[in-house]
């Protein structure tokens, strides 16, 4: 069995494009993915440019994710990039999808049915018991009582993270080294966590889903 480990960024949607029918605040522009053995070591690093048809990359996405419109111009759209994606991953043995929230599911289940994609492949690899949430197995193992960022989950497992965080690409890999560290050690211990109380009364990073809220759209820098 192999794993893998993946990670969306997306960018918002106009209202005016809402109000016609694509009832979606937001649009995948970057499919990042990691590809683990079962010895959770890489084998494949994957990352895919998705051309939004309806949302906008301004300057507040490309600043916090560092894609910009000429890399999404001319790459593929949705349904092309699944069946990619879907087609390297397959080839290479049975596998599984580790995320850092079920947001990502969600999105991309939203985007298919609104799009109407339905590809034998495609359904395949959005079988739902494919799908694990490793930010809901981390919040359960420790007992911690909230969802905890990717950001600070690393910090938590002492791991120094690799590159740009809203990167797609970057952000799997980076879950990967917590799921290669936790699930290798059972019973490794959180660092940097004097207790519940303390932890609990940290602020929440948030994700980018709730960095896109009430952005507006009209800066087409």
């Amino acid at each position: 069995m192999n794993y893998l480990v993946l990670d969306l960024e997306m960018c918002k949607v106009p209202r005016e494009y809402q109000s016609r029918g694509y009832l979606c605040p937001m649009e995948i522009i970057q499919i990042g993915a990691v590809l683990l053995d079962e010895s959770f070591r890489n084998m494949e690093e994957i990352s895919l440019y998705v051309h939004p048809e309806h949302g906008v990359i301004d300057r507040f996405i490309a600043n916090l994710t560092g894609i910009q419109r000429r890399q999404v111009k001319e790459s593929k759209k949705l349904r092309e990039a699944l069946l990619e994606l879907e087609q390297r991953v397959s080839e290479k043995g049975e596998y599984k999808i580790y995320t850092w929230s079920g947001s990502d599911y969600s999105q991309l289940r939203r985007e298919l049915d609104l799009k109407e994609i339905s590809e034998e492949a495609i359904e395949r690899f959005m079988e739902q018991e494919r799908w694990v949430d490793y930010q809901k197995i981390f919040g359960e193992r420790y007992r911690l009582g909230r969802k905890v960022s990717l950001e600070e989950a690393l910090s938590l497992c002492g791991i120094t993270p690799d590159g740009k965080a809203h990167n797609g690409l970057d952000d799997s890999i980076n879950t990967g080294y917590i799921i290669e560290k936790l699930e290798k050690d059972p019973d490794f211990q959180l660092i940097h966590y004097d207790g519940k109380e303390k932890l609990d009364s940290e602020p929440m990073r948030f994700g980018l889903g709730s960095l896109l809220a009430g952005i507006r759209l009209d800066d087409k820098g």
